[in-house]
């Protein structure tokens, strides 16, 4: 088993080329801060996304259009891919919206590099197509062509070597055309890779040459032609010319700095050597190449390039009859294979365990030519896929062509159907302005009759809201009220025994029963008096409040209304409020010892606020547990769909903070 080398996939065209020029502002100073490697990955990514929101409040329009694509590939480089989708869909709406072209395909690109990442090859490949076609109908023969390249390494890379090789010719003649060197380099290097897998060995060998003739027209060529002998070397190692691959081995290494410049290829290149000379019978400097490779693969954790050197290893051992070692390679091989979910080399590994553990050999074979059925069908299901997709968009391309020559018929009959139109509409201009007036008149008549019944249905509901309120009263006063009244009574003739704590109890109780009942007694005369209608002066009413609790407290009040205009205020705020201030002052008599209140009211933008404010001895925050009291008044505040904050410390009083909008429609 040996590793080709195809050469990296293209990237995307915001990175590299400027087609699309944008001012040098902010946002592009952002963009290029974020590709400063120098700074931590996080900081990077604050960068990058301080740059989508900057640009979020730019205007619709080409500028902003770049920039979000350039900013949404910056993403993806920073392997952020949740904030990279969101960008990158962000940008293709924009330039559809926009009607860019070029920003479609440019997306599309994008989300073929991602996918292809996280090794979703349909989708990638989608995209991919998607890009060529956009790039295609704006005569843009580069990036078509590039994007033939990527869909073609795809199609490699699932083993559908004809639809690889067919791709990459087209490639190739959009190439040829505009002098592209490197990228002809590219396709001729992948149509070496593919003939080589269908054994077309003599034009395998023709292509790579062909690829290397081109780097003769590219100045900094870096590691392509020692990449390209390599893959050479493979070509005439699979021929089973084992002397001629050696040569192009050694030749590839003759590069003093390749180890530098390209260490995973440097590998590569070392173990193939080894291999061939293990196969060619020449042990010598084996199995310690064999090492090297694994040891430098082992460093960069490259696990495939691991794998192949444990099975090389473990070829190599068996020849040797070391079946220990032999078996160790192959299990280890076999274990990270299935871990990386690399299937070629999970059945290379099988292979080799169902000829060193013979007691096993039958499982083995057995899960080898089970996985080996299920990937054809896969591989099979996939090739399939390729082509729906293919054929699914040509017959869309072909029926939006169809589709334009009726649009331009229908759009000369419009236009002709228009005019004809408007001479009938101004000859009937004036009959249709009295019909509107008449059918005006009509409806201010019908909208007057449902105000009316509007009117009508409010009393109603008023007149029914005002007698619930007084069975309320009268069923708290006459009922609840005497049984408690009571109650009370029968607890205070009991003739208690017992020492003074408990006697001391009892008369707590009663007492507390007694204020149960003056607090039963007030509601229900509230009830009775209709409190806080509408028609009622709230702050009036607020006042009546803290006179009465003040005198029982011991403090002074002050109450401050800021623009709060009451008349004009939803009742259910104005009850709500009034039984938060009650409870927040029921709260200041039991614990507090203020000596002085201050109650605030005030009107900002479209909401009210109410700030409850006592110099009592306040608590320490962290300390208190929320009781019964608090918890209503949260409650009564997230009903409204508000605000609730409470801040205190020891000796320094506290203050209750709610602001409610006004202008809600339905509350919880």
């Amino acid at each position: 088993m040996l590793l080709a080398i195809t050469v990296t996939r293209c990237h995307a065209p915001n990175q590299d080329i400027s087609t699309k020029l944008v001012k040098v502002d902010s946002i592009s100073i952002w963009i290029q801060n974020a590709k400063n490697q120098s700074i931590t990955l996080e900081k990077r990514k604050q960068i990058i996304h301080k740059a989508y929101k900057q640009n979020s409040f730019q205007k619709n329009d080409s500028v902003k259009n770049s920039n979000l694509a350039k900013i949404a590939y910056e993403g993806y480089q920073l392997k952020d891919s949740v904030f990279f989708l969101k960008a990158n869909l962000e940008a293709q709406k924009l330039s559809i919206k926009l009607r860019d072209t070029f920003g479609i395909a440019d997306t599309h690109w994008s989300y073929g590099m991602y996918y292809l990442e996280k090794e979703l090859n349909d989708s990638a490949y989608f995209h991919y197509y998607e890009a060529f076609k956009y790039f295609q109908a704006i005569k843009h023969e580069y990036f078509a062509g590039k994007m033939l390249y990527n869909m073609a390494i795809i199609q490699k890379d699932v083993k559908d070597y004809t639809g690889s090789e067919v791709l990459t010719f087209q490639a190739i003649s959009k190439f040829q055309k505009l002098k592209k060197p490197l990228d002809l380099y590219l396709c001729y290097n992948l149509l070496g890779v593919v003939l080589n897998e269908i054994q077309e060995f003599d034009n395998s060998i023709f292509y790579h040459n062909r690829a290397i003739e081109n780097l003769e027209n590219i100045k900094q060529t870096g590691t392509y032609k020692e990449a390209s002998l390599n893959n050479l070397g493979l070509v005439y190692h699979a021929r089973k010319d084992y002397k001629e691959a050696l040569e192009h081995y050694k030749k590839a290494l003759q590069n003093e700095s390749l180890r530098s410049q390209n260490i995973n290829l440097y590998a590569n290149i070392i173990d193939n050597l080894a291999y061939a000379k293990f196969l060619n019978g020449d042990t010598s400097n084996l199995p310690q190449d064999f090492y090297i490779a694994l040891f430098i693969r082992d460093s960069i954790n490259y696990t495939s390039g691991v794998i192949l050197s444990k099975l090389h290893l473990a070829e190599f051992y068996m020849k040797y009859a070391d079946t220990t070692k032999a078996l160790l390679n192959a299990e280890e091989a076999h274990k990270l294979a299935k871990e990386i979910n690399n299937n070629r080399d999970v059945l290379a590994s099988l292979q080799l365990l169902s000829a060193l553990d013979t007691k096993n050999a039958s499982r083995y074979f057995k899960n080898y030519a089970v996985l080996s059925d299920s990937l054809q069908v896969e591989e099979r299901k996939i090739r399939d896929k390729f082509t729906r997709i293919r054929f699914e968009t040509d017959a869309y391309i072909e029926e939006t062509e169809m589709l334009s020559d009726q649009k331009l018929k229908i759009s000369v009959a419009s236009v002709i159907a228009v005019l004809i139109l408007s001479l009938m509409y101004f000859l009937k201009v004036q009959r249709t302005k009295n019909k509107e007036l008449l059918f005006e008149k009509r409806q201010q008549k019908a909208n007057e009759e449902i105000y009316s019944l509007m009117l009508k249905q409010q009393s109603s509901l008023e007149e029914g809201r005002l007698k619930e309120r007084q069975r309320i009263s009268e069923d708290l006063h006459d009922g609840v009220l005497g049984k408690i009244f009571g109650t009370r009574l029968a607890l205070g003739f009991l003739n208690i025994k017992g020492d003074d704590e408990v006697i001391t109890k009892h008369k707590l109780y009663v007492d507390e029963l007694q204020n149960i009942e003056k607090e039963i007694r007030t509601i229900s005369h509230e009830l009775k008096n209709e409190i806080l209608s509408s028609q009622t002066d709230f702050i009036k009413i607020v006042e009546d409040l803290l006179i009465t609790q003040s005198e029982i407290g011991g403090f002074k009040f002050k109450i401050i209304n800021n623009k709060a205009a009451w008349d004009t205020i939803d009742n259910k705020i104005k009850i709500n409020f009034y039984r938060i201030i009650q409870e927040a002052i029921q709260n200041i008599n039991k614990y507090a010892k203020a000596k002085n209140v201050k109650i605030e009211f005030d009107l900002i933008n479209n909401g009210i606020s109410l700030n409850i404010e006592d110099d009592g001895i306040g608590f320490e925050g962290k300390n208190k547990s929320a009781g019964i009291g608090l918890k209503n008044m949260k409650s009564r505040v997230s009903i409204l769909k508000g605000n609730f904050d409470i801040k205190s410390s020891v000796n320094m009083g506290t203050k209750i903070s709610i602001f409610v909008p006004v202008d809600t429609d339905n509350y919880e």
